[in-house]
């Protein structure tokens, strides 16, 4: 597998948003309740990974790997772990927040996971997207009627800078301990962001 589309149990609305998400990746992997979703969304699941708690039953229609209920990793993770192990190089979440505020926290440090790993991931939802970025820099493509956060999932980050942007940063430290980086926005067809060490999540948020 090259690009790696897994599904968790938080609700998505838009059905027709997921199904064409789906198309850009070659394995879809649902997690537990993640198979409901996919399947009301006509998406093709390759495998379904999970103890299926929440799921209540365990599919027949799907090649499955199925977990024991007291275990460390989350379905989530255990699928992550999957991806990983074979060959995944992009790891996308869906279904990953806007349920149990647990559950999103430890979908956050999932993808700070996948991170650590060498492999790129991010979280989507029909309103948001949450990229994991580690150290260098990038040019982010503006996106009308959004907003843009950056967020360090690391103890800090540093030589932080961020131009192209209304609220711009020059060298700064971004601690995980005060959101100096919420609520941004591109003035310019692109921003670029740089930074020296640590983890950050930008995030794109609907307004």
């Amino acid at each position: 597998m090259e690009k790696c589309l897994i599904a968790g149990g938080c609700k998505v609305k838009n059905l027709k948003w997921l199904n064409s998400v789906s198309k850009k990746y070659d394995f879809i992997i649902a997690a537990d309740n993640g198979y409901k979703t996919l399947k009301e969304a006509n998406v093709k699941i390759d495998i379904a990974i999970g103890d299926f708690d929440s799921l209540g039953y365990v599919p027949e229609d799907v090649e499955v790997i199925k977990l024991n209920v007291e275990k460390d990793d989350t379905d989530t993770m255990s699928a992550v772990r999957y991806a990983i192990d074979n060959g995944a190089y992009v790891i996308t979440l869906v279904g990953g927040i806007g349920g149990r505020f647990d559950h999103t926290i430890a979908n956050f440090q999932t993808l700070s996971f996948i991170l650590s790993n060498g492999v790129f991931g991010k979280i989507i939802h029909e309103d948001n997207e949450i990229i994991g970025l580690l150290p260098g820099e990038y040019n982010i493509k503006k996106r009308k009627g959004y907003s843009m956060s950056l967020f360090s999932m690391s103890d800090e980050v540093t030589g932080l800078c961020e131009s192209g942007v209304k609220y711009p940063l020059d060298n700064v430290v971004l601690t995980n301990r005060f959101p100096l980086g919420v609520s941004n926005e591109i003035i310019k067809e692109n921003a670029v962001i740089s930074f020296e060490s640590g983890i950050i999540f930008l995030c794109f948020s609907r307004l």
